[in-house]
């Protein structure tokens, strides 16, 4: 509970800053938002750790294939780092590029989980001969 205490904090602190430099010089508000979320990010990246390895003793116990877990973290990693990304850069006002990082991220995605998706219509075709 703290550590979103502290967060939001920085959060707070960080947006009002990028708002009083907004009016004097907008160009480092957006540098201001970065650095604020470059500092939000460092602090949950401990969390981020202990979500994993959380994840990977669940898929050790549910017998899953290491390779899916690893594909599923990439396209979150990418999910994230997408939504990021465009946030910033929608902040910054350039929404166009922003949508075709959004875009770029969701490729990414899809490139990523073509194997799982391939593996799973085996299955189902195996699943459906075999009757």
């Amino acid at each position: 509970m703290s550590g979103i205490i502290r967060i939001a904090g920085i959060g707070l602190g960080g947006g009002a800053l990028a708002l009083l430099i907004r009016r004097q010089r907008p160009e480092l508000a957006a540098m201001t938002a970065l650095a604020v979320s470059v500092v939000i990010l460092a602090s949950i990246v401990g969390d981020i750790k202990n979500i994993i390895d959380g994840l990977r003793r669940i898929t050790g116990m549910g017998g899953i294939d290491m390779k899916y877990f690893v594909v599923c973290i990439k396209a979150a990693g990418t999910a994230y780092a997408a939504e990021f990304s465009s946030q910033l850069l929608r902040d910054a006002g350039e929404g166009a590029i922003a949508s075709k990082v959004e875009a770029a991220g969701r490729i990414a995605i899809l490139v990523m989980t073509l194997p799982i998706l391939e593996g799973l219509m085996e299955m189902c075709v195996r699943a459906v001969s075999s009757v």
